[in-house]
């Protein structure tokens, strides 16, 4: 053995399987002169080094610098270890341990590079739809289990042709190891199913490139097809066809919910949509999301006519993610409805026979492919708001999100969240777990896809839960799940619920690795309290160990609970109630009156004074569906959060509007820890103008007066009410001087409670934990 080697074993944690880092660490190796290997294992990966020390010292201060665009390193351990003499720096295979903790990476957009082969028609994979690399294509979507190697995945069953083996086993190509790898030769093949004349589903014959071709003649048609993805279907048609999107609507029983759109490129989003650098950053970004924008209302604009976001003024656009989404662009030169192929409260479709069994009636054509999605995984949603990345929904390309605890924990924790937008959450070792979004719990099909994705879960990492956390709501879906889980006599589980404006503060502090005192603003559609009421109106002083509620909404009762959130103008009607009697409820002259006969007014006076179905609430949610509807904007709605939508339309129409330009006084004001709306509405109905904007800016300043109560902690705003982008634009430069945590990885809304209901459990002390 050569004389002075040394030589050292490294472990890495984090994002370093199926992203090219092996092949990355051997390159590197080689041209520093050292020895020994590299490998995956369940973990991450390990590798030993060895050469001379000064060789040594300056691989480990190159390594950083230069990693595959798609890692992430969590973690790094280096060891001195004694010399082995290697003759040579390999890759080895994959080897088996007791643990399996590698992050999942989620599925990235295709890279530039393949673009530019799929485009040069000299390129053996001209026009492939599944060109990918390993910085590129799809992983979560079709992973099992991990390691991520390509038995453990979807790919399994395509066998590789010569060539596609060569660029696999050479650890000098942009395809070592790249387990998606596939050609025409022996990819995955697309497959199209139209209607005839009768209704009936028919093959389509021809090669792929003519397959898009077809697809392509029948989008400009005013068709409406659905196409297979990396998470699942789109149901897609052409946005600028206004008969067509109506057609969608009719169809999907849609009526108002804005549709995405994916645009060709970049020039076409800007003739769309006003945007500046962050926002184009962002759709350009390798995680493709569908980017929240303002509308570039113009009367030369080609979607004037089209229905894709009625009554609002934003829209949302993607660029194009997978290769069959470029080669379509090809041929098109207008955007696309982009919009999951799901039904109501159900998950995404990610197989085609499930989708002509739920959907055969909406779409004309089915695009597919026999690359099974073993994963589905929706598209993932953002805004940029003062200059920040908002995510609104965080799926492709965001997550699996695996965050690291600075410390280790022996008992492993599972969050099941709350019934709408769930996630679940999990934790091991010193690793927290975020899955993609889920959706609304409303269904039998959404509930199986929540257990579905507790066992993938389960299975990457082999995880076994000792605690489950959920929410207090008893009705929950994901609280009956729990319960029944825990009650198993045969799974030794423990069992904790957490608040939940409590667990939306813990989510934002788990991203910040907070634990001490916080002033948590938390306002949202809905939330059980701890008295019993449906509380989203809340002001929190909060810990790790627990909160005192120091504010909240002024409360009011629901008229006819649940169809109240339907229904803004019963949530008026209510507030109405609180403080007139009900002649003067019936002798006013406003939108909400209006919209009701006077016997359903004296009808539902009488369930309020009896209290007959009329929970009650502290709703900050609710109070913009009452105002949307004093306002006139809506009686009903057909999608949550349409009210805030309309009202931030209706906002951007009054201008810079600020408190200043009326005379209106105080429209909301603070009192003994209660929030009063009364002032607003009695403007409202004495029939004084109240822009949009000034309800906005109003609940704007009552967040700087409650900061100002709590000056020394930091504050913490979170809930879905801090979606609304004009009023997060509005406060946010009245709070430059505080100290404040925002979601920046995670959503507002509920699709965080997860990770906050671990935060919770994982701070427990350990006397409390049993």
């Amino acid at each position: 053995m050569p004389q002075n080697l040394s030589s050292y074993r490294l472990f890495f944690h984090g994002i370093v399987q199926g992203v090219g880092f092996r092949p990355f660490f051997y390159r590197l190796a080689l041209r520093h002169g050292l020895k020994g290997f590299v490998r995956n294992d369940e973990k991450g990966v390990e590798a030993v080094v060895e050469g001379e020390e000064r060789k040594l010292k300056n691989f480990l201060e190159a390594l950083p610098q230069a990693l595959p665009p798609l890692s992430r390193i969590d973690g790094m351990e280096v060891r001195q270890i004694p010399s082995h003499g290697y003759e040579c720096f390999e890759i080895l295979s994959s080897q088996a341990t007791a643990e399996k903790s590698t992050a999942v990476s989620p599925d990235i957009a295709v890279c530039y590079t393949c673009l530019a082969e799929m485009r040069d028609p000299a390129n053996r994979r001209f026009g492939h739809p599944f060109i990918t690399c390993t910085d590129c294509g799809p992983r979560y979507s079709i992973i099992r289990t991990v390691p991520y190697d390509r038995p453990n995945t979807s790919m399994a069953s395509f066998s590789m042709c010569d060539a596609c083996k060569t660029e696999y086993e050479d650890p000098t190509s942009r395809r070592y190891h790249a387990q998606p790898i596939a050609c025409p030769e022996c990819g995955p093949t697309l497959s199209l199913l139209c209607k005839d004349d009768r209704g009936e589903w028919r093959k389509e014959e021809g090669e792929q490139g003519e397959l898009i071709e077809k697809v392509v003649r029948r989008i400009r048609n005013g068709e409406i097809v659905a196409i297979k993805g990396l998470g699942g279907f789109h149901l897609i048609c052409d946005a600028t066809h206004a008969e067509a999107v109506a057609e969608l609507r009719r169809r999907k029983r849609r009526p108002a919910k804005p549709f995405a759109l994916m645009v060709k490129d970049l020039k076409m989003a800007e003739g769309l949509a006003q945007m500046d650098e962050n926002e184009r950053s962002l759709l350009l970004s390798k995680e493709r999301p569908i980017v929240l924008l303002r509308q570039a209302f113009c009367t030369q604009s080609i979607l004037n006519d089209s229905p894709v976001a009625p009554g609002i003024d934003r829209i949302g656009l993607m660029l194009p993610y997978t290769p069959l989404h470029h080669l379509l662009f090809e041929h098109l030169d207008v955007p696309i409805v982009a919009t999951s192929a799901n039904l109501s409260d159900e998950p995404i479709i990610r197989d085609g026979e499930e989708l002509r069994k739920k959907l055969g009636n909406v779409v004309d054509g089915l695009l597919d492919h026999d690359r099974e999605i073993v994963n589905a995984c929706d598209d993932s949603v953002a805004q940029i708001v003062d200059g920040r990345v908002q995510w609104l929904r965080v799926a492709r390309g965001i997550t699996p999100l695996t965050l690291t605890f600075d410390k280790t924990v022996d008992k492993p924790i599972l969050g099941v969240g709350a019934n709408q937008k769930n996630t679940i959450t999990l934790t091991f070792g010193n690793k927290i777990v975020v899955s993609p979004h889920i959706g609304d719990l409303g269904s039998l099909e959404a509930m199986e896809y929540f257990d579905r994705t507790v066992k993938t879960f389960e299975r990457f990492y082999e995880f076994k839960p000792q605690t489950v956390v959920t929410d207090l709501h008893p009705l929950y879906e994901s609280t009956k799940w729990a319960q029944r889980k825990t009650k198993n006599p045969l799974l030794p589980l423990m069992l904790q619920k957490v608040q939940h404006h409590y667990a939306h503060a813990l989510a934002v502090m788990a991203e910040h690795g907070w634990r001490e005192k916080a002033l948590a603003i938390v306002w949202d559609g809905t939330g059980y309290g701890e008295d019993g009421t449906i509380w989203g109106g809340e002001a929190m002083i909060v810990d790790v160990y627990g909160f005192e509620r120091i504010a909240s909404l002024r409360p009011f009762r629901l008229l006819g609970g649940e169809k109240a959130v339907k229904e803004p103008r019963r949530v008026a009607l209510a507030l109405l109630f609180e403080f007139l009697e009900l002649e003067e409820v019936l002798a006013l002259r406003n939108p909400t009156v209006e919209s009701f006969r006077p016997e359903e007014i004296r009808l539902l006076h009488r369930a309020w004074e009896r209290g007959a179905n009329v929970p009650t609430t502290s709703s900050m949610g609710r109070l913009f569906d009452g105002v949307a509807s004093l306002m006139g904007l809506c009686q009903q709605i057909s999608y949550e959060g349409e009210s805030g939508l309309l009202l931030e339309a209706q906002a951007s129409k009054d201008g810079k509007w600020t408190t200043e330009n009326g005379e209106l006084g105080e429209l909301l004001v603070v009192k003994d820890g209660i929030i009063d709306w009364e002032p607003l509405l009695r403007r409202l109905i004495e029939g004084r103008l109240v822009p949009a904007a000034a309800f906005i800016q109003a609940l704007a300043e009552i967040i700087v007066s409650l900061s100002d109560s709590h000056p020394n902690l930091p504050l913490i705003l979170t809930g879905g009410v801090f979606q609304n982008r004009t009023l997060m634009e509005k406060v946010l430069p009245l709070l430059q001087d505080r100290e404040l945590m925002l979601p920046e990885q995670l959503p507002p809304n509920d699709g965080g409670i997860a990770l906050g209901q671990v935060w919770y459990a994982l701070n427990l002390p350990v006397e409390e934990d049993r």
